[in-house]
């Protein structure tokens, strides 16, 4: 009960505190060149361990092309696949020299890979393999395999005076677009050079990206160390690439400005486009695998509208405590009600007890007009007391419940004055007496004290007897006589609105097993 009430103090203290930092931050002046020069800082965190993953795939990589065994056709792909495996954001792989052409890349559950010795046909043959790398398809296409014989002189030739080339393309890889390849030269251990690639499909690099990409329309440009501008690194969406052309030339005029200099520290810039205003922040970073630096361009509409949503996070935080406040608070004031013996034992005060007479018998609820007096006979009859004993067995045996001594099957309150007057004395007390004495002489001291209490509401003046049943927890026995006066056990248990017998020791067995043996 303490910790309940602890919780709910806790979570309007909660909900007030989120409100005040919303109404704080909301009060405080947002700037752009403030917030963009935030998200850049976060950026270049995520953008350092980008390329030092990066850098630890090539040094491996290398490893691996020593070995001549890697690159045998039938050992390639199953080598490289775990390559690809082995890093999160790694899309595919290229591979080319004088005398063959490879790429592989993932596509969901499945690779696509093609192996081209002929290096003057303008198409490539590919395979589609499974998880498994069996062979599912097969087709031609006019894509080649990256580099592109198209390209692959110029590649060379930038490879001479780089040890790294960057390269964003969206012609790499069939049915794809936008991906960012760093490519290098390696070596066989014959000496024999390689041109491989490590390819990037960058829709799947905007979760690693998560900060920057919560805006709408960020331009991400990196920097390489031979002064290229690769952009856009991210896309949040295919068609924002024209949006992103329009703004590109800028982007490039201060970024070879901000290269020009000789500290290349970072720096924010602003300018404007089409009735636009723009904030670009240029940022050095370590000199690794060819990068020198990058550049966040964001629009200043785009910079409010998002800042200030993430200060509304605040607000629905806030609203959202409340409520969950409230909805505690309702539980924690309700008055149980009960169900089975998980509420079992608890005070039922007259608005209970009328909501249940009312609600009719249920699963929890029975209705006996009397303990004893036979309404019909006008007189008593100890068979009733039974039929009171098997009411009793079947609740505990089941899930518990209510019985209800005194009202009829038309949820007539009719009283107890026949029961009594059929006692040695006419109270309740005396009453109480007589039937914890034929429930101890059935189901013993134990059940009665543990699994039972005994209430007398008034209710219009006429008095009812409650009991409530709690689930036992071992299966209890209705002890009666067949019509030979032989002694006997009977089982019953509660089902719907009604106390069924099991007859059979098939089906008591089967029960006893669930119900009390787990």
């Amino acid at each position: 009960m303490r910790k309940k009430s602890l919780f709910i103090i806790a979570l309007p203290i909660i909900s007030i505190v989120l409100f005040m930092i919303f109404i704080i931050k909301n009060q405080e002046d947002s700037f752009a060149d403030e917030i963009i020069t935030t998200t850049t800082d976060t950026f270049k965190s995520s953008f350092q361990d980008f390329l030092s993953t990066i850098d630890k795939t090539i040094n491996t990589f290398n490893k691996d092309l020593k070995d001549e065994a890697f690159l045998i056709e039938e050992n390639l792909t199953p080598h490289i696949t775990k390559v690809i495996n082995s890093e999160s954001f790694l899309t595919g792989i290229a591979l080319s020299n004088d005398s063959f052409s490879y790429l592989i890349f993932k596509d969901n559950s499945s690779w696509a890979v093609s192996y081209d010795g002929n290096l003057s046909d303008s198409t490539s043959n590919w395979q589609r393999l499974n998880n498994k790398l069996e062979v599912k398809s097969e087709w031609t296409d006019i894509y080649t395999a990256f580099p592109s014989n198209n390209n692959i002189d110029s590649i060379k030739s930038a490879l001479d005076n780089s040890n790294y080339v960057w390269v964003a393309s969206d012609h790499t890889i069939p049915e794809s677009k936008n991906t960012i390849s760093i490519i290098f030269k390696s070596k066989k251990i014959t000496g024999e050079e390689i041109i491989a690639g490590l390819i990037y499909y960058t829709p799947e690099l905007k979760n690693k990206f998560a900060d920057v990409m919560r805006f709408e329309n960020p331009l991400i440009s990196i920097i390489t160390t031979d002064n290229n501008i690769i952009t856009p690194l991210v896309n949040n969406d295919s068609s924002n690439i024209k949006f992103h052309m329009d703004i590109d030339l800028n982007v490039k005029k201060l970024i070879n400005k901000w290269s020009s200099s000789e500290e290349l520290l970072p720096h924010s810039y602003s300018f404007e486009k089409n009735n636009s205003i723009y904030w670009t922040r240029i940022v050095n970073v370590p000199s690794m695998i060819g990068i020198k630096g990058f550049s966040v361009t964001i629009s200043a509409h785009d910079l409010a509208i998002t800042e200030r949503n993430k200060e509304r996070i605040y607000l629905y935080l806030s609203i959202t405590f409340a409520i969950m406040s409230l909805v505690a608070l309702f539980f924690f004031l309700r008055k149980p009600r009960l169900k089975g013996d998980k509420l079992f034992p608890m005070n039922l005060d007259i608005a209970d007890v009328k909501t249940m007479i009312k609600g009719g018998e249920t699963e929890y609820v029975e209705f006996k007009s009397s303990l004893r007096w036979d309404y019909r006979e006008s007189k008593s009859n100890k068979i009733l007391e039974e039929v009171i004993m098997k009411s009793i067995c079947a609740f505990a045996n089941a899930k518990g419940g209510n019985l209800f001594i005194g009202v009829n099957d038309e949820l007539e309150i009719i009283g107890l004055d026949n029961d009594f007057n059929s006692l040695k004395k006419n109270d309740a007390d005396y009453f109480e007496l007589h039937l914890r004495k034929l429930i101890v002489n059935q189901y013993g001291i134990a059940f009665s004290n543990d699994n039972l209490k005994i209430s007398f509401p008034k209710i219009n003046d006429k008095i009812i007897c409650i009991i409530q049943i709690k689930a036992s927890k071992n299966p209890i026995f209705l002890k009666t006589r067949n019509k030979q006066g032989n002694e006997i056990e009977k089982f019953y248990v509660r089902s719907g609105n009604a106390s069924q017998q099991l007859s059979s020791l098939t089906d008591i067995n089967e029960y006893v097993k669930i119900r009390f043996d787990g």
